[in-house]
């Protein structure tokens, strides 16, 4: 494999290009890219030898590894959990899902209600023993797959809530579940 990036003189209709962008094979996964995405991800991606997607994890990594106790990692899916419960825009159609944390977190053993989801992504094979899961679903609540579709079955309404993600403290010293 190459991995020589090849400057790519004119656009996809043969104008003139106002920016070098180039040609090149990821080193992660083979890929054959082009570096024509916004700054600063055109020169990490070049520099790097990446495409977008195993530059955004090698970003991702960057930022999020000393944070990670701080993360909603779920069967190896990150998440955010929202505080809003209620209006029109808020993640997973405001559907309610139960959290419980676990070690790695820093709130582990405490439970939270969010009626505002958002899914992130699902973290690569490679760096899921860097990015443990920190908690789970509670109450029924789970990622499902329909052929080609990713959805989420909500968590039943049953129990009282918990209390929302903005009410979580980080758990004391030697507190994991």
């Amino acid at each position: 494999m190459t991995t020589e990036p090849r400057p790519l003189e004119r656009g996809a209709h043969g104008t003139p290009r106002d920016k070098q962008y180039h040609q090149f094979e990821c080193v992660e996964c083979g890929k054959t890219e082009v570096n024509s995405f916004c700054e600063p991800h055109r020169t990490d991606m070049l520099q790097r030898r990446l495409c977008f997607l195993c530059n955004f994890w090698v970003d991702f990594k960057l930022e999020n590894l000393v944070k990670l106790g701080e993360l909603t990692i779920i069967e190896g899916h990150v998440y955010t959990p929202g505080n809003r419960t209620s209006g029109a825009f808020r993640g997973m159609a405001g559907r309610r899902f139960d959290i419980e944390y676990v070690a790695p977190s820093i709130y582990a053993g405490q439970r939270t209600t969010t009626f505002d989801l958002w899914s992130g992504a699902a973290i690569p094979e490679r760096l899921r023993p860097e990015f443990p899961d920190t908690a789970r679903f509670l109450g029924g609540a789970e990622k499902a797959q329909a052929g080609d579709t990713t959805c989420w079955n909500p968590s039943d309404r049953r129990p009282e809530p918990y209390p929302l993600p903005q009410d979580l403290k980080p758990s004391p010293p030697g507190v994991f579940a």
